[in-house]
């Protein structure tokens, strides 16, 4: 065997001997405040990876007894995830390479690793030539506070996508099943469980189950298997799809029940490079509503108790099905593009007033309070819709889409007043 450079730099060796904490150090970032659940760390997203606003304080895992220290994102659509490697690729300033480094970032960043090992000091390393963190004026979470891309977010529709494989997606939902009866028992479930999920809601709202087995046809290969919805644009075109696994319970039971060994499985997946934070789950069925006589009625219930703002996909179909216009975050926090279009579409549509309506659980609620103040610095009047102390308690765990006629009319009665 041949022998190895001396600039060889053994990373597997180095693992184990570095902490996530002289990883943020080393790089010049500050760590939210870490909780300790056995071998496992839980706390708030602090990676550079263009996620702008705070997360849940729970949202990252890391596995710190594991020599790699695995870790995964649970933030709403997220799902990002791996080991220290990915961790310093996401901290490292510079372009990062979506937590896969290769060639020479790979190479700075094992460099960086033997120097966290060593005690070098990040100024000496950047002294004697490394790329190092001090080469940047500015630590990761500045970078993430002050993007150095000048060109304006937008996502593209999937018609005048690059990508003709993209291009062929626009109708995807062609290939749906929406009837339970010819779906595989995990998916037909899904849809029981949620019954105003149904045929013709499913169609009017472009969802449905995606097959795995397509008959030869591979499109919408990473939705295979997923009931699948639609982020429309303003004007209804098909900005992308996004994928929920119907079998996610039964997974993630079985996930705890092994005492969490390997990755967590994945609830909701997006397309990689969708910016969901510049987009509003439901944003289109205002523009169309403009221009329509028979949704004055909607229109005016939406006078009455202000937009109403949810999380998920769901929360707003359901609404929808008692007649009730809402916008969902596709997340339990909202970013700056978001409070602005919904600041927009309120002082057009429900008289300059929101109702926060996130999940009524400890999550929802520390993403409201980050909601509360985003979307009130727009200008316009943000009221709470529920609390887990609000109604005397009643809707404590439950979820917009949980909302029987009768629960929606006296939370409507209540945001009318």
């Amino acid at each position: 065997m041949p022998p190895k450079s001396p600039s060889f730099i053994n990373v597997d060796e180095l693992l184990p001997q570095v902490t996530v904490e002289q990883v943020a150090a080393f790089y010049g970032v500050n760590l939210p405040e870490l909780r300790r659940v056995g071998d496992e760390i839980r706390c708030r997203c602090f990676l550079n990876c263009g996620q702008s606003h705070e997360t849940g304080e729970r949202a990252m895992a890391i596995n710190a007894t594991d020599p790699a220290k695995i870790w995964r994102c649970h933030h709403y659509g997220c799902g990002r995830g791996g080991n220290l490697i990915s961790l310093c690729d996401y901290l490292k300033p510079g372009p990062h390479m979506d937590g896969r480094p290769r060639g020479e970032r790979f190479k700075a960043i094992a460099a960086d690793l033997r120097a966290m090992v060593e005690g070098t000091v990040p100024g000496a390393l950047a002294s004697a030539g490394s790329p190092g963190p001090a080469a940047s004026s500015a630590p990761a979470a500045a970078n993430r506070e002050r993007p150095t891309d000048p060109l304006p977010v937008v996502n593209v529709p999937l018609a005048q996508s690059d990508n003709e494989r993209a291009r062929g997606l626009v109708e995807l939902d062609r290939k749906f099943v929406v009837e339970t009866a010819t779906m595989n028992p995990k998916a037909a479930s899904y849809f029981r469980r949620r019954p105003y999920l149904t045929a013709d809601a499913c169609r009017a709202w472009r969802i449905g189950y995606l097959p795995r087995d397509g008959g030869g046809d591979r499109s919408g290969g990473t939705m295979r298997g997923k009931v699948v919805y639609p982020v429309l644009g303003m004007d209804g075109q098909v900005l992308t799809w996004f994928g929920r696994d119907p079998e996610y319970e039964d997974k993630h039971g079985q996930w705890l029940a092994s005492g969490k060994q390997g990755a967590e499985p994945e609830k909701f997946h997006f397309v990689r490079g969708f910016r969901r934070g510049e987009e509003l789950f439901g944003q289109h069925v205002f523009a169309a509503a403009s221009d329509t006589a028979e949704s004055a009625p909607v229109l005016a219930a939406c006078r009455d108790t202000g937009l109403v703002v949810v999380e998920g996909p769901n929360d707003v179909i359901r609404l929808s099905t008692l007649n009730q216009m809402a916008v969902g975050l596709m997340s339990n926090t909202v970013t700056g593009t978001q409070a602005g279009r919904i600041a927009a579409l309120v002082r057009q549509h429900a008289g300059g007033r929101v109702a926060l309506m996130l999940d009524c659980d400890a999550q929802g609620e520390n993403g409201a309070r980050q909601a509360l103040w985003e979307i009130a610095q727009q200008g316009v009047d943000v009221r709470l819709a529920w609390s887990r102390a609000m109604h005397g308690g009643k809707y404590a765990d439950r979820q917009p889409e949980s909302l029987s006629f009768d629960d929606w009319a006296a939370l409507r009665a209540r945001l009318a007043q």
